[in-house]
């Protein structure tokens, strides 16, 4: 076998595992969740059984010292993540997939029957288990750093303490100041939509979007996501509800912002470990930059605006596009994470980095997490949630064990503010956004962030697209600028 039947094996495998889960997190139905998951975890166990075999091993240690770069870059990604899993028993590695997959669905139905217990055996075992396969690593980390390590490699808890403290001393103080400013929220935000409509909607952002069908998918979850099978099939998903229309606009608008970054990078890392091993720190800058730094502008609605109102013109008919923007730029203190504001949201984040780092530095067990869930809630965003399903229940990553994700959420959208003043210093945004030229903009981010994909390190990408390291003050100064002029207020 050489290394390119290699790689053809394992991307038919995770092609086949993508497939399976995004159709069991969208279209499958319920009652084949126990036969279908048995089946995806022996699936992943093939997938696992080749690429820890001695073969592949002699394989990519034979590609180590490559001529060609591309070739050698891959073998070094193939390698690391070896690392993580050779010393994993089959049958343990076979187990845990299982387990993840149960527990997506027992997350679901604790969630739609708002009762933790439901979920609770599931998420101990996830968390036991998620330290037992970080055990096998033998690396010389704590388990949490571990496991921040796995969404951007070298990232620390320290790091993000340092991060997090600056967001508190130079934002979080403005939060009330913006509250007492911008009077009522908008009635239109919790107008009822049908879901047809809303479905017409996500149509015109989709086009407007330059995001097409001939290399993407939108389909309906019960958490917003979005999936890569390859450069030119990514798909996203989305969530409706009829009294909270522009939940389902922002969540598309973000997952395009992922999907985009997939579609875009080098054509010549197709099929290769490069194509999709960018950190996900940098992955979640630019479905935040999408998100906020375009979407929520007015640049970006000018062209389509009149098109949302011809949509529903019995809830905007009346709303200028001016209290539109103020609108979908709303602060308040809410309880839900994905409708958090750009203020509020790394609070969100703190609670669910507080909560894992007293999972994995602490030893916390499951029993008990809702209580502490709900009371970082209300320490830090001064809001508790009025059962399970709006606390601990309401994201789907720890399901997944995605244990180390969330810090992502935060860093990318400061990473992303950073990379707004890059793009601004070549492109005047604001005139191509009201031009309806998005084009430009995507041409811009795929010429500098995303044809590198993951092969360039998350902060020298930085340094190379900005001319800086990581500042975080960018995005406290994006903050402050933006809301001073929505609001005509002064933060000094």
């Amino acid at each position: 076998m050489t290394y390119q039947d290699l790689l053809d094996q394992l991307n038919a495998y995770a092609l086949a595992l993508n497939t399976m889960s995004f159709d069991a997190q969208t279209i499958a139905p319920k009652e084949g969740a126990t036969y279908r998951n048995k089946a995806m975890a022996l699936m992943a166990g093939e997938y696992f059984k080749l690429y820890t075999s001695d073969e592949a091993y002699e394989i990519l240690k034979n590609e180590e010292n490559s001529e060609d770069v591309y070739v050698r870059e891959g073998v070094r990604v193939l390698l690391k993540d070896l690392e993580k899993i050779k010393n994993v028993p089959y049958a343990e590695f076979v187990a845990f997939q299982e387990l993840q997959n149960n527990a997506q669905i027992s997350w679901e139905t604790a969630r739609e029957k708002k009762d933790y217990n439901l979920f609770k055996a599931d998420l101990d075992a996830l968390i036991a288990t998620h330290r037992k396969m970080i055990a096998y690593r033998n690396v010389n980390l704590s388990d949490y750093d571990a496991s921040l390590d796995d969404y951007e490699e070298g990232l620390r808890m320290e790091q993000v303490d340092t991060f997090f403290k600056t967001l508190e001393s130079d934002l979080v103080p403005f939060i009330d100041t913006v509250i007492a400013h911008q009077g009522e929220r908008p009635a239109f935000l919790s107008a009822f939509v049908a879901i047809d409509k809303q479905r017409q909607i996500s149509e015109l952002v989709m086009k407007h979007l330059c995001y097409s069908r001939d290399f993407g998918l939108l389909g309906e979850a019960a958490h917003p996501f979005s999936s890569t099978f390859s450069i030119n099939d990514t798909r996203i998903t989305t969530h409706y509800h009829e009294n909270d229309f522009t939940q389902s606009i922002f969540s598309i608008i973000h997952e395009i912002g992922h999907s985009m970054y997939n579609h875009q990078v080098n054509p010549l890392f197709e099929g290769t470990p490069l194509a999709d091993n960018m950190s996900m720190s940098i992955h979640e800058s630019q479905s935040r930059f999408l998100e906020n730094m375009i979407g929520r502008s007015q640049a970006f609605w000018t062209p389509i605006y009149g098109d949302l109102v011809a949509i529903i013109p019995d809830v905007l008919s009346s709303v200028s596009i001016e209290d539109f923007i103020k609108g979908i730029n709303y602060v308040q203190r809410d309880v839900i994470r994905i409708e958090a504001d750009e203020i509020t949201y790394p609070l969100h984040i703190m609670v669910r980095y507080n909560l894992e780092r007293a999972m994995f530095e602490e030893n916390h067990s499951a029993d008990g997490l809702d209580s502490l869930f709900a009371a970082e809630m209300e320490r830090l965003i001064k809001v508790a949630p009025k059962d399970a399903s709006q606390g601990i229940l309401q994201d789907v990553h720890w399901s997944g064990a995605s244990f180390g994700y969330f810090p992502t959420y935060a860093l990318g959208t400061a990473y992303a503010a950073q990379f707004m003043v890059a793009m601004r210093r070549d492109l005047n945004v604001e005139e191509l956004l009201e031009r309806g030229e998005l084009s430009v903009m995507f041409a811009w981010l795929r010429e500098n962030i995303h044809q590198y994909s993951g092969s360039i390190t998350t902060q020298a990408l930085i340094q190379q697209v900005s001319g800086e390291s990581f500042n975080p003050h960018y995005y406290v100064s994006y903050i402050k600028e933006k809301y001073s002029k929505l609001l005509g207020i002064d933060f000094e």
